[in-house]
C-alpha cells in the first residue's frame, strides 16, 4: 500500500492532542503545547543494503512522496499540505501556496537525527556572522536568524569489492660524481642525481565500505564536505517521525550518478595504492585497469543547519552540520574596509620612512 506524506506526519500528542515533534535537545518525540516528550528506540537491524542490479527496477525499497519544488532554485523537499508557505532554506525565497506532486522515490534506509538543536545552531550562527572584521556592518541586520533551516540532506553511500592490475616504472635514485668549472675558471665536482627506472607490475585488491556521496544539485560536494565527517557509525533504522518538525530534502542525483562519483573517488584511492606499490623513490607511466563486483548501495538522510541569506542581489549561505556542530559558511566583504585598511596600511609605510629617514 502506498503511503502518503501526510500519514507519516501525523503523529498527535497522547496527552492533549497536538502534534508531535522530534527535539534535538531532548533526543525525543516532544509536543511544544503541553510538554509532554516520548522516547524513540531507534535500532540498526533495518538497515539495508540494496544490490547495485536493482537500482533501476526497485519497488521494493520506494514510496510515492509529495514534493514542492521551488520556483526560484529548484530545489525538492517534502513539505506537510497544510503549510501555507514556504521558505525554501537553500536560496531563501519564499513561497505561497506551494503545488506538491507526487513521485515515487527510494525511501532511507538510515537516518542521523538532528543533535544540534535550533538553540545551539542560532548561537552558532550569531557567533559566526560577527566574527569577520572585513563584513558589512549592517550584515548583522540582514542575516536574521529566523532563516536558519534543520533540513535532512539525501546521500547515497556505496560499497564495491575492487580487482586492479597495474604496470608502470618505478624510478630508484643514484648519483654520479660531475665535474665542472666555477665563475673563477676552477675544476669543480659535484654530485648530480640520477634515476634508474625499472618496469613492474602487480595487482591489488580493495573492498571500499561506506563512500558518502551527496544527493543534492542545491549544495555542491565540495561546500559540504566542509562541515564533514559525518559519523556514519551513528546510522539508525529510518523513522519517518524523527523527521517531524524538519524540513527534508528530496535526492536530485539518482544513484547510477552517483555511483559514477563514488567511482571516482575509488579510483583515486585505487591509483594512489598502485603508485605506492609501485615506486622506489618515483615512478612514472602507471596504467591501472579495475574490474567492480559485489557493489550495494543505501540511502542515508543526514542532518544540516542551512541559513541562505541575502546581501545586495547576492545569495550567500551558512552551513552546520546537524550531528556534530562544524561550520562553515561564506559572507560578503565591505570593498570600504577593505579600501581603508590598504590605506592605512600605505599611510603607516609611509610614516615609517620619514622617521627612518630623520
Amino acid at each position: 500500500m502506498e503511503r502518503e506524506l501526510d500519514d507519516l506526519l501525523h503523529c498527535p500528542c497522547p496527552s492533549c492532542g497536538a502534534q508531535l515533534q522530534y527535539s534535538a535537545e531532548k533526543e525525543a518525540m516532544a509536543c511544544n503545547h503541553c510538554g509532554y516528550t516520548e522516547k524513540l528506540v531507534l535500532g540498526k537491524d533495518r538497515i539495508e543494503e540494496i544490490d547495485w542490479t536493482q537500482a533501476r527496477t526497485d519497488s521494493k525499497h520506494t514510496v510515492e512522496r509529495r514534493l514542492f519544488t521551488c520556483q526560484r532554485c529548484g530545489a525538492k523537499t517534502t513539505v506537510n499540505y497544510d503549510t501555507p508557505t514556504i521558505t525554501c532554506g537553500f536560496c531563501g525565497s519564499t513561497n505561497v501556496n506551494p503545488d506538491a506532486t507526487k513521485t515515487r522515490l527510494f525511501e532511507p534506509q538510515g537516518i542521523v537525527p538532528f543533535k544540534i538543536s535550533r538553540t545551539q545552531a542560532t548561537e552558532s550562527f550569531k557567533n559566526w556572522i560577527g566574527q569577520s572584521i572585513w563584513a558589512p556592518n549592517d550584515l548583522k541586520n540582514l542575516a536574521r536568524v529566523d532563516t536558519l533551516h534543520g533540513i535532512y540532506i539525501p546521500f547515497w553511500t556505496y560499497d564495491v569489492q575492487t580487482h586492479s592490475e597495474w604496470e608502470g616504472e618505478a624510478g630508484t635514485y643514484y648519483y654520479v660524481n660531475e665535474q665542472f668549472r666555477d665563475q673563477n675558471g676552477n675544476v669543480q665536482s659535484r654530485q648530480v642525481r640520477q634515476t634508474r627506472w625499472t618496469y613492474r607490475n602487480g595487482t591489488h585488491q580493495q573492498f571500499f565500505d561506506d563512500i558518502l556521496i551527496l544527493a543534492s544539485r542545491q549544495l555542491p560536494q565540495q561546500t559540504i564536505q566542509k562541515v564533514y565527517p559525518f559519523l556514519l557509525e551513528n546510522v539508525v533504522n529510518y523513522e519517518p517521525r524523527v523527521m517531524l518538525g524538519w524540513e527534508s530534502e528530496v535526492y536530485k542525483i539518482d544513484p547510477q550518478e552517483g555511483f559514477s562519483v563514488a567511482k571516482k573517488t575509488v579510483d583515486d584511492r585505487i591509483e594512489s595504492a598502485c603508485a605506492e606499490l609501485l615506486a622506489d623513490d618515483t615512478y612514472r607511466n602507471l596504467e591501472v585497469q579495475t574490474e567492480y563486483s559485489d557493489q550495494t548501495f543505501k540511502h542515508l538522510v543526514l542532518p544540516l543547519w542551512i541559513c541562505a541569506y541575502q546581501y545586495n542581489g547576492k545569495t550567500y549561505q551558512f552551513l552546520i552540520n546537524g550531528q556534530t556542530g562544524s561550520i562553515s559558511g561564506n559572507r560578503p566583504v565591505s570593498v570600504w574596509k577593505v579600501l581603508l585598511a590598504v590605506l592605512a596600511f600605505i599611510g603607516l609605510v609611509i610614516l615609517f620612512s620619514v622617521l627612518g629617514g630623520r
